[in-house]
């Protein structure tokens, strides 16, 4: 049997037509100028980092895979379009055209592409509902924003969605949103230090409140590195020891749960990326760009070459055999 194709995890997709229904309500999504280049996809005025067309444009985005070296992508919704905010009938809506775009463009280039939906976690009925409807549409997985309201993906009220995502066996990809906070407003610091402590919170939320132990078969990646997690899950498991709060709803150190977690590569260090790979091993590590936007990792392979003390056996599982597992669930032949 054929290995499987170098993959990246953690790409993004985004149909030009979309964006009349993103421009409304507290996050409003329109199109301007950033850094000389036009059609910069802005959030209520700040650049995300992509060009509408960047986003959209099926062609290019093949080409920078070309470029690349990497045989296939899974693609996902940008996480802008996380509106959990809305409504539970618009949040319906925008979610059954963002999957059914993206399942198209999977029809077109199944050689190339596998999609994530997306859900209205506002509503865990409607989700639970709209990832059923994806998985006929041949989408084979599901991108979950950070946070819900007021809440987490942790919460028990989801626990219908978690064991809908459990009983079809779907990869999760966890991507944190911008969330604004007004120390962070500047730097583009929304980004760069707020996106990696929103995705250890919702880890670490993950973890605490045993979904994991509930759940095991649960195949999730927390996505640019596991952000600052890797980095506090030694404190987590110190907190376990010697506080009784952080043993209400585990019986064991969330250090054991962790092990079950996916994480992509995208960390922007070789070093980082060289502990990541020690700290929870090659076969849960994936590889990853985050194209198109201007942070993602030109050129991921490079990246992993560079991780010092990372053996070739496992670069290749980094790029080829960890991702198989990770979107199917079974074992991928070495």
């Amino acid at each position: 049997m054929a290995e499987p194709p170098v993959c990246d995890v953690h790409g993004h997709y985004l149909p030009r037509d979309i964006l009349p229904h993103l421009d409304r309500g507290r996050v409003r999504t329109t199109l301007g100028d950033f850094n000389g280049e036009p059609d910069n996809v802005l959030l209520n005025g700040m650049a995300v980092g992509s060009t509408i067309d960047h986003l959209a444009n099926v062609e290019f985005i093949i080409e920078e895979m070309d470029r690349a070296g990497i045989e296939s992508r899974v693609l996902s919704p940008p996480p802008f379009t996380f509106r959990y905010w809305l409504d539970r009938a618009d949040g319906i809506d925008l979610c059954r055209r963002l999957n059914d775009a993206l399942a198209s463009v999977i029809s077109q280039h199944p050689d190339r592409f596998t999609g994530l939906c997306t859900v209205p976690l506002q509503d865990t009925d409607a989700a639970a509902r709209e990832l059923e409807r994806s998985v006929g549409l041949g989408l084979k997985g599901v991108e979950v924003g950070t946070i819900v309201g007021d809440g987490n993906l942790s919460d028990e009220r989801l626990r219908e969605f978690w064991e809908a995502v459990s009983h079809h066996d779907l990869p999760v990809l966890v991507h944190p949103d911008f969330v604004p906070k007004p120390r962070l407003a500047n730097h583009y610091l929304i980004n760069l230090i707020g996106m990696p402590v929103e995705t250890a919170t919702a880890m670490g939320n993950m973890l605490f409140s045993g979904l994991l132990e509930r759940l095991p078969g649960l195949r999730i990646c927390f996505s640019h590195g596991g952000g600052a997690a890797p980095y506090l899950l030694g404190r987590w498991e110190k907190g376990w020891k010697v506080r009784p709060e952080c043993r209400t709803d585990i019986e064991q150190g969330p250090t054991e749960s962790a092990k079950l977690t996916y994480h992509d590569t995208i960390t922007h260090s070789p070093l980082a990326l060289s502990f990541l790979i020690r700290l929870f091993g090659a076969k849960r590590i994936v590889l990853g760009t985050d194209h198109p936007f201007d942070v993602q990792d030109l050129d991921p392979r490079g990246t992993l070459a560079a991780a010092p003390d990372i053996t070739n056996e496992e670069r290749k599982v980094v790029e080829r055999h960890a991702p198989h597992e990770w979107l199917t669930g079974e074992r991928a032949v070495a």
